[in-house]
């Protein structure tokens, strides 16, 4: 080699060396900018998980992702779904380590809230580190932000010492956001997106704390307090410094990006979502949407002539293949779209006969036609363009237009009606016939709400409300309690009043044997009374330790309900214990025959696969199924249920949370509308003092009904039952005072006819003989108020009470203002 060659090539080393140099050393710099102090870090990344363990960069801090939170990757990036059932991750004790050294610290994620998040409810905690996660009880410190006001605090107790920086106002929802709590010495400042939104005074750093126990993302340190379902986050760091402006900018930086990955999966999961009904044997017109959610649609199509792109449907001729058409849908937001293919197969019209066949096969009727308590719908055209023509064989009880006009006297059991559906096209045509079962009045005209109070002296009692419509109740007794406490009761007081109407005509109630003021939680009695008029009550006091000796040591026994087992032709009572070291069950036994205790040892109802506590059980039987409602504690609170084909076994629980709110709840109870198929799911939300009403038609899906219902008094756990026109006269008797007078009317028939009753959108009044502008018809609600008046103007007049509330009202036909008669109606 040369002397040039090797000067040459020492050159070239050297750029080479330089270079390596230029880059470790922007490395490290870079790596100092962006880690300077960084002490935790959970990228949430795939790779760190393992079962349900989820690990920080450093490896050294396992976190467990706790109910149904899990870890996603987001287009580039990963994130923590904390899902919709009270999901969050415990990050461990061993964190806490960290967090009690720290003095000026950082705290830095990027949230995504979802826009249908209720925010109002206590909790919402993004992040905790604290001591206990029952906070308002053991008092014993944590630092938290909280999503509700977009907040920081921090205390060495509970929220009676806390320091705070609150933005209030509701953390933003719907889009990415990159939030950061910084702590500079006494100064606390909240970042949102880079830009400090608000800063105060905080003397208390988080080493004051000492070494943290109980450290979540995405759950409280106060129980009962609401979970941040359904949130997102990325990229959460804990700092022991202040980052500076500059710093936190730069950890924002991936936000956009984040947005528009969220976004394309947000277009994705509504184009796959999207189910177009019968796509695969198109005979009608389709529905295209539009708009789903905050998601534009728009549509094109391979073949217009037969699917428009508004989904109109032009079918083939008789003897016509089967034609495919692909229609394309365009999805978008936020400037960013999404396209996706759906094939439909549009079939050839039939010929006249084969039309009548296949519409005469297709007949469904909708409803409960075993026990029919409502309208049918009944189809008058089939898909293949024939007319369905209905006769009823008694138009008395069910018109040839499926209105149902009454219901079969009570006492003579259902009435059975045939309903004959002729089938025509051309000059083909069939019939057939259908069996429908009118269901049997129940017998009964309004309704007893049972509660207590509160948890004060004095509050735990039972109280006495009644409705006439299910909806709105008025307290008996001026809200005084009805049964004196301390002549039921060992402890002095009683809870969760449940009262059971039995086959043999007695009613039977069990309470809760508890007087918090002195004891507590804990307690280990029941009280089962009995009676034949809701007034008049026999009383035993039940003491599960003094009576069975493997149950010596339970320390609570709540919210006892019993049930009419059918099969034994015995009263079951079913309630919650917890013993030393466990977690409360659900148990059952049955009453022994004069209703003074239980016939046996206890036997477990209910076996949660998560090994939770379970209280307050209500079990409601709905065609040939039991459904056991309960509330979980511990691992997410709320109201679920269980189901079962036995009432004493194989209940399994299914998801998801049934309460329609975010706030803390307690003490359902479930009970049917009177001679309908509504159903109501009441519960208690005691952190407000509220109750929330919801109804469903089929003990799945629950719509939130608040603005039906109305209470002069603030009820705890309590059941309601329906009740008969002498119970509740006989009620109001005893109990009664100015707030429940309600009108007394002599119902009777003689000069017009109301139908269909119940009704929901429209009645049809026969009043002949009440024909002059003198005539008026007037509905008022059960408080005495006019709701509606028109002039009485034929032989029958038609009335749209659609706008109505549900519930009971009279029907009053009046003549130059004299009064001939009142009918009481219910809507639904």
């Amino acid at each position: 080699m040369s002397l040039i060659e090797l000067i040459r090539d020492l050159m070239i080393l050297r750029d080479v060396f330089f270079r390596v140099f230029v880059l470790i050393f922007s490395l490290t710099i870079a790596n100092a900018e962006n880690n300077n102090g960084l002490i935790l870090h959970y990228s949430f990344n795939g790779n760190n998980v393992s079962g349900n363990s989820l690990y920080d960069e450093s490896g050294q801090f396992p976190a467990v992702l706790s109910n149904d939170a899990k870890v996603e990757q987001l287009g580039d990036f990963f994130i923590l779904n904390l899902g919709s059932q009270n999901g969050y991750l415990n990050l461990g004790a061993s964190v806490g380590e960290i967090i009690g050294e720290l003095e000026d610290f950082t705290i830095a994620t990027y949230v995504f809230i979802d826009a249908a998040a209720d925010l109002s409810a206590h909790g919402q905690f993004v992040w905790n580190f604290g001591n206990s996660d029952d906070m308002a009880n053991q008092r014993n410190g944590a630092m938290f932000f909280s999503a509700r006001t977009t907040r920081f605090a921090i205390s060495e107790a509970h929220w009676t010492g806390e320091q705070s920086v609150n933005y209030n106002s509701a953390f933003p929802q719907s889009t990415w956001q990159h939030l950061v709590y910084r702590q500079s010495e006494n100064t606390g400042t909240i970042f949102l997106n880079g830009v400090p939104v608000v800063s105060g005074t905080v003397t208390i750093a988080p080493s004051a704390l000492g070494n943290t126990t109980h450290n979540f993302i995405g759950k409280s340190a106060y129980r009962g307090d609401a979970y941040l379902r359904n949130a997102l986050l990325s990229d959460f760091r804990v700092y022991d410094s202040a980052l500076t402006e500059s710093e936190i900018i730069n950890l924002e930086s991936n936000r956009s990006n984040l947005q528009q990955a969220l976004v394309l999966r947000q277009l994705e999961d509504a184009a796959n979502e999207l189910l177009i009904e019968n796509i695969d044997k198109v005979l009608v017109d389709l529905t295209l949407p539009l708009v789903i959610g905050n998601i534009a649609v728009e549509w094109e199509s391979s073949a217009p002539h037969f699917i428009s792109k508004t989904g109109v449907v032009t079918r083939p001729d008789i003897g016509d293949d089967p034609v495919e058409v692909v229609l394309t849908a365009v999805f978008s937001k936020e400037g960013q779209s999404f396209s996706y293919d759906y094939v439909a197969t549009v079939y050839p019209w039939l010929s006249d006969h084969s039309s009548v066949e296949m519409d005469a096969d297709n007949i469904k009727l909708e409803g409960n036609i075993n026990n029919l308590r409502a309208n049918l719908e009944l189809p008058f055209t089939g898909t293949e363009g024939t007319t369905i023509i209905w006769s009823s064989d008694q138009p008395g009880f069910l018109s040839d237009n499926g209105i149902l006009i009454t219901l079969s006297p009570n006492g003579v059991g259902k009435q059975l009606v045939n309903l004959t559906a002729t089938i025509s096209k051309g000059t083909e045509s069939m019939v057939r016939n259908f069996e429908v079962f009118v269901a049997e009045d129940e017998g009964y005209d309004a309704y007893l709400f049972a509660y207590f109070l509160g948890n004060g002296p004095g509050q735990e009692a039972v109280h006495y409300a009644i409705s006439y419509d299910g909806y709105n109740f008025t307290a008996l007794n001026n809200n005084e309690a009805v049964i004196s406490p301390d002549t039921i009761s060992s402890r002095g007081g009683v809870r969760d009043p449940h009262i059971l109407r039995a086959p043999d005509g007695m009613f039977y109630m069990v309470l809760t044997d508890l007087y918090v003021p002195n004891d507590g939680w804990s307690n280990h009695a029941m009280v089962f009374l009995k009676s034949e008029n809701l007034i008049d009550w026999t009383h035993s006091v039940v003491n599960i330790p003094q009576n069975f000796s493997e149950f010596y040591d339970v320390t609570r026994v709540w919210a006892p309900q019993s049930i009419f087992d059918e099969e034994e032709e015995k009263i079951m009572v079913y309630f919650s214990m917890r013993q030393p070291g466990g977690y409360d069950i659900i148990y059952y036994a049955y009453a022994n025959e004069d209703f003074t205790g239980l016939e046996s040892s206890p036997q477990q109802l209910l076996y949660h696969p998560n090994e939770v506590a379970c209280i307050d059980g209500d079990i409601v039987y709905k065609d040939g199924v039991y459904h056991l409602f309960f509330k979980t504690e511990g691992a997410g609170n709320g109201i679920k249920k269980a189901v079962s084909d036995q009432l004493t076994e194989g209940y399994v629980v299914q998801e998801p949370f049934l309460q329609q709110t975010n706030d803390a709840v307690e003490g359902s109870c479930v009970y049917r509308l009177i001679n309908t198929d509504t159903y109501i799911l009441m519960y208690d939300v005691y952190m407000r003092g509220t109750y929330q009403f919801t109804k469903s038609y089929d003990l799945e899906n629950f719509e939130i009904i608040d603005h039906l219902v109305s209470m002069d008094f603030y009820p705890r756990h309590g059941t309601v039952i329906p009740i008969t026109q002498a119970e509740l006269n006989a009620l109001k008797a005893a109990y009664g005072d100015e707030s429940t007078t309600i009108r007394d009317f002599n119902f009777k028939k003689q000069n017009f006819s109301i139908s269909p009753n119940p009704a929901s959108d429209y009645l049809l009044i026969n009043h002949p003989g009440y024909l002059n502008d003198e005539s008026v018809i007037s509905i008022y609600n059960l408080s005495g108020l006019k709701v509606m008046e028109v002039e009485a103007g034929s032989d029958e007049t038609v009335l749209n009470v659609s706008h109505l509330k549900p519930g009971y009202y009279l029907v009053q036909l009046s003549k130059r203002n004299v009064v001939s008669e009142v009918q009481k109606i219910l809507l639904r």
